[in-house]
């Protein structure tokens, strides 16, 4: 819409009354002979469109009509002063009132021109260079949805992925510093800007859009970590010290409070658990939400493998839940409540809220949150039993107790490993005895082809002379 300096603005043409507009009236949907219009003392002759396409142009639109600004737009082309070109003029009309306070103003035509353009540009999106749509090639799309990371950033450096690439540095330059912005904010933004570039991708491209979204967000995420994980200003730091310490101090709760569907000493149960607990330890090294997110599969995968070779039979969500609960006590992962916080904040949408992996995070999440408010009778113990266990004075006394497993255990292990040793030390003596028969062979061997040879001698002289 043209700037206006007052309250309504009036369109004549030469032998024509004038028509009043009011500023929420657009001036394109005028008749071309009203071209002409008068503006508080001033008469505008309009004149055409710098592209001469036959419509009249815009002071506002830098000479152009609407349609040629729109494509003008679109080629991102740097537009001069649009004054400069257009070849309309003012002229003074010595019978309207209020000419002379208006030639005082200090704010032109052109001044007001220049702020509202001014203020276009500040209200711009946050996501693409003002005055620009990004288009991509079919080709180019299928190159980016790359399952391999790698592959992707080789794709990102086409000339084709030139604009997404710039539009990401953009973002992530824009968000570092936004220092000010609190982090609900920036997980809005970050989230939106996902979006954003999944509106690239039509709808029967769903795998791809997914693939690329991946993609974008470990390449966006990954130099955003130290801006947005465990930050200084922020209360994740000292929420993980308190649930750090809560899991510290039930260090003493055993399988079987947990009535997990296993036996405390299975073998196979035992190296599954620690693989678990490895794996929920590791998540904190990673940087992408979705590397994360992949420990934590990880680690449900290997408490799933732990309950089907104890329970011979699939496991039930219960038996999961119970098994990753224990896993999360016995790892106590470092910054546990700010990764399960900058996984849901970050982390694309449509991993969290479908498939496999999502509802392994959410498991995580009741894990954590059924320690945090951990009963007594959550472990079956009385409120005076669980009050002194959890103060640490009768933590020797019920590991005492409950260390006669332990030491069973060891007998155990003792006589397996002295069974053990008594087979190996028969193996010993056969592989003795085996190679003692090996080194003996060849003589025998030669042996016996001797004795063929003295029984049945070749006598080819004789042969030779009974021919002839």
């Amino acid at each position: 819409m043209f700037p206006v300096i007052g309250n309504t603005m009036s369109f004549a043409s030469p032998g024509h009354d004038a028509i009043p507009l009011h500023q929420d009236e657009n001036l394109q949907h005028l008749p071309t002979d009203n071209a002409s219009f008068q503006l508080q003392g001033f008469l505008y002759q309009a004149e055409m469109c710098r592209k001469n396409c036959g419509f009249y142009g815009n002071p506002a639109w830098h000479g152009y009509c609407s349609r040629c600004w729109i494509q003008q737009r679109q080629r991102a082309q740097p537009l001069t002063n649009g004054f400069r070109h257009h070849t309309g003029k003012l002229q003074v009309k010595p019978d309207m009132n209020g000419t002379t306070q208006l030639l005082n103003r200090k704010d032109t035509v052109q001044d007001v021109i220049n702020s509202n353009v001014r203020s276009e540009q500040s209200t711009s999106s946050l996501y693409q260079p003002t005055g620009s749509v990004l288009h991509f090639s079919r080709s180019c799309l299928l190159s980016l949805a790359q399952r391999d990371f790698s592959e992707f950033l080789k794709a990102l450096r086409s000339p084709e992925a030139q604009p997404l690439l710039t539009l990401c540095n953009n973002f992530i330059q824009r968000m570092q510093e936004a220092e000010t912005i609190t982090m609900d904010k920036k997980a809005e933004e970050v989230q939106s800007f996902y979006q954003q570039i999944a509106l690239y991708y039509p709808d029967h491209m769903s795998d791809e859009k997914v693939w690329l979204l991946d993609n974008i967000e470990k390449l966006v995420m990954t130099r955003l970590y130290k801006s947005v994980f465990c930050l200084d200003s922020s209360q994740d730091e000292q929420k993980d010290l308190s649930l750090q310490k809560r899991i510290k101090s039930l260090s003493w709760v055993t399988p079987k409070m947990l009535q997990l569907p296993l036996e405390e000493d299975g073998q196979k149960e035992a190296t599954w658990i620690s693989c678990a607990v490895t794996a929920l330890t590791e998540m904190d090294s990673k940087r992408a939400p979705q590397d994360k997110l992949t420990y934590v599969s990880r680690a449900c995968n290997y408490l799933y493998r732990s309950i089907q070779s104890f329970k011979k039979e699939p496991a039930t969500a219960d038996d999961l839940l119970s098994c990753l609960i224990y896993s999360t006590l016995k790892a106590n992962p470092p910054h546990l409540w700010s990764n399960l916080q900058y996984i849901s904040r970050f982390c694309n949408p449509k991993r969290l809220m479908t498939g496999e992996s999502g509802y392994y995070f959410t498991n995580l999440c009741c894990a954590a949150s059924f320690i945090e408010t951990l009963e007594a009778s959550s472990l079956g113990l009385t409120q005076e039993e669980f009050n002194r266990l959890m103060q640490g004075s009768d933590v020797t006394t019920f590991m005492s107790s409950s260390g006669l497993n332990t030491l069973q255990q060891i007998e155990r292990n003792r006589e397996v490993l002295a069974e053990l040793q008594q087979r190996q030390d028969i193996l010993v003596q056969r592989a003795k005895c085996l190679e003692k028969e090996l080194e003996s062979w060849p003589l025998t061997v030669q042996g016996e082809i001797q004795e063929i040879i003295r029984r049945f001698p070749l006598d080819t002289k004789a042969a030779t002379a009974s021919c002839v």
